[in-house]
Formats: C-alpha cells, structure tokens, sequence
C-alpha cells in the first residue's frame, strides 16, 4: 500500500506532469480565446456546421474556462505545485537549522579566502560582522550570512501562483457575465447571463439610465458612447455617475462596463386622455384594460409605418393595427377606451457589460506577492561567510551561489578593510 501510495505522489509531485498540465491549459486557453464563449446557438450555427458545432458543445469548448475538464486541470496543477513545493521546501528547512563550519583545508580551497593574524582577530570579526547576520558564534570561530530571504523566492513565487489560481477559481465558481440594456429613464434590477439558454439573475441593486448619448465621426462610425447612470440600493440613490468605454462603475464588487448600444422604436399613444410609452413586448394595464405591443412594422401595405396591439376582450385575445398615417386608423376605441397613436420614435439604448469576480483581490493579492518573490529571487543575493580559527590568527572565507562576481568585489572591499591583516 506504501508503495502505492509513493508512486502516486511521485506523479503527483512529477516535473513531467507540470509540463503536460502546463501545456494542456495553454491548449485549453487558445481554444477558449479562438472559439467565442457562451455565444446563442443561433452566432455558433451561422459560423461552424451542425457537426463541428455538436463537438464544440460536447467538448465544451463553448465555455472552455468553466468546463470540468478545463477545472479539474487547474486543480491538478495546483496539487502538483503545492507538493512540489511542500518536497523542496521541506530539504530546505532541513538544512537551513544545520549549520557546518568548513574545517581549514577546504576553506583554504575556496576562491574567495584571506588569512589575518592573531593580533587584528577580534577587529576582523566585529568588522565583517556589521552587515551580516550571525548563525554561529563558537570556539572554532563564526558564521555569517545575508539575503536568506533569497533562498525563498522561488517558494513565495510557488506560493502566489497558488494564490492567483484560488482567486481564478473563486472568480470562475463564484462569478459571473452578464448583460443588461437600458432605455433612457427605464431602471432595471436584473442582469440576463450569457451562456444557453439566457437567464435572468437579480443583480441586487437597481440601475437606472437618465441619459445616453452618442456621438459620431462624419464618416458615421460611432465615436463616443456614455450612459449617465444612477445605482439606487433599497430604493435610494446611492451613486450617480457616466460609464463609458474604459471607464467603468463599481458597486459591491459588480462592475458595469460601456459595452454597446442599439436603436428601438417606442411608441407614443393617448390612452383615455393619458399620455404613454410604449415598446415593443411591453405592456399597459390600468382599469382593467390590458394591452400589449405585439409588433411593429416600417411599412403597412404602402400605409406607412403601424403598431399591433394584442388586448383581452372578455378573456379572448384580439389583435388590432395602429397605422400612424392613415387618420382613421391611428385613432381607435379598446373596450371602450379611447387609444390614439401619437408617434413612433426610434430610441437609443445602451448595452452594458456587468461582471462579478470576488476572487479579483485574491488575483491582486497573487500578483503582488509574485512581485516580491521575484524580486527576493532575482536582486537579493545569498551569501556567506565563515571565520575559522586557526593557531596563527584567522582563515576568512565566503561563498556565493548567485551574482558571484557582485560577491567578489564586495568580499575584496571587506579584505581591503582589514588589509592591514591580510595576507
């Protein structure tokens, strides 16, 4: 069973098993970035075949970054890194208690050595000893060090790897895309989420669009887009603010981005002497009276553009058109109601992009952690060095693992200190 168990770590903890599962995410990320993601049926079907579609969904490469696949191999990574790391970081605790005084012949074979005189001992060793941190002090003479935090480096970077990894995964499991478009004056407290089919989820606080505008270049490319929105929390307007392209809202870990906008019509009518908006699928009741837009269309028959209402007469449903330049027909009675067509406009909406990633701090704090790690691996050097005593005086000698030639000249500057000394 031992043995069992030593082999599974040993793949576990594998290099050979870093580089597949490193390999087999980069693969599994360009088909992410190649493919679009959680697209309609419908974008997938007008751009790859039934066929080539069927596997795309079947292989998940429609949502490659939440597949269990794509999950399960992030996991395994980060089993495989933090067992490595456990492994090299358990030799090096180990060995960092051990402390050895070389004894004199193999300090004299070190490239870096000098010799001082029993007279100028105890000024050499207070003298080398100012900058350096002190891991043995005894009879046979003294051992210094410095840059220890070096030696950790690369576990720190090991570490924030596994840190970014915990924050993409909170992020995947916990988080969420969706979209939102909003009309001016209309608010909204649902986001619809991309995926198939398209759902609804509440967003736990309500927008509202006060104003969009959009400004073109005079080939007719859209050159700016900004929503002016309010964030009402419980009723109350907590924020006010514009979103645009680059600048986004933030609000309880929800941020909402400028993404697009579009053109519908909404229609004006007199209903009963009251002025009301309409649009397309929405619907007015009041007094029993309950009415719905069905549809609209451009041209009626060379009529000019008109509205279907679809209403409830005694439970059935009837159907009537609203042609907007034809006098007799703009202007009709609904159980008795009178219902004028005013006019028909076409409004701008804006489209918003709405995330949520609560594993985004854990990602910074990843990154940060990276930063240090790299550079406690790449700009601090370890270094030490040994003071034996020996019966004519002092036998000084330093090693270095990186940035030898750094070392070099610092360890001749020490030398040159004690020259009066050296030999």
């Amino acid at each position: 069973m031992s043995v069992i168990k030593n082999n599974i770590y040993k793949f576990l903890s594998s290099l050979s098993l870093t580089i597949f599962l490193l390999c087999f995410i980069a693969f599994g990320s360009i088909f992410g970035t190649v493919i679009k993601q959680k697209a309609d049926v419908e974008e997938y079907l007008s751009i790859y075949s039934d066929t080539t579609y069927t596997i795309i969904k079947y292989l998940g490469f429609d949502d490659v970054y939440h597949s269990p696949w794509f999950i399960a191999a992030i996991v395994l990574f980060a089993i495989n890194l933090t067992l490595c790391t456990y492994g090299r970081f358990a030799r090096l605790i180990k060995t960092e208690g051990k402390v050895d005084l070389p004894d004199e012949s193999e300090l004299s074979d070190m490239s870096m050595v000098f010799h001082v005189g029993n007279n100028e001992r105890e000024n050499t060793i207070a003298s080398i000893k100012k900058g350096y941190q002190t891991i043995y002090e005894g009879e046979e003479g003294v051992v210094l060090q410095k840059g220890v935090i070096s030696r950790y480096g690369v576990y720190i970077i090991h570490g924030s790897i596994l840190i970014i990894l915990i924050g993409s995964l909170i992020g995947m499991l916990f988080g969420y895309k969706g979209f939102m478009t909003l009309r001016k004056g209309e608010t909204k407290d649902q986001l619809i989420l991309r995926g198939t089919p398209l759902k609804e989820v509440p967003l736990g606080f309500s927008l509202k669009c006060k104003d969009f505008q959009v400004s073109f270049y005079p080939g007719g490319e859209p050159k700016d887009y900004v929503s002016k929105v309010e964030v009402l929390d419980n009723g109350r307007v907590v924020m006010e603010r514009d979103i645009r392209v680059n600048s986004p809202l933030s609000y309880k870990g929800i941020n909402v981005y400028q993404a697009s906008y579009g053109a519908s019509p909404s229609f004006l009518f007199t209903i009963a002497g009251e002025h009301v908006t309409l649009s397309e699928r929405e619907t007015y009741e009041k007094d029993g009276l309950v009415m719905m837009i069905a549809r609209s269309e451009s041209a009626i028959h060379n009529f000019g553009p008109g509205v279907l209402v679809a209403y409830l007469d005694q439970g059935e449903p009837k159907a009537v058109w609203f042609l907007k330049d034809v006098e007799r027909l703009k202007e009709q009675k609904i159980q008795g109601v009178n219902i004028k067509l005013e006019d028909i406009k076409e409004d701008f909406y804006t489209g918003l992009e709405i995330a949520k990633d609560p594993g985004v701090w854990v990602v910074w704090t990843g990154f940060a952690l990276i930063l240090f790690g790299l550079y406690a691996n790449f700009f601090v050097y370890y270094r030490r060095i040994y003071m034996r005593n020996i019966p004519d005086g002092l036998i000084v000698a330093g090693i270095a693992f990186k940035n030898r030639e750094g070392f070099k000249e610092e360890f001749e500057k020490l030398k040159r200190k004690v020259s009066g000394n050296g030999s």
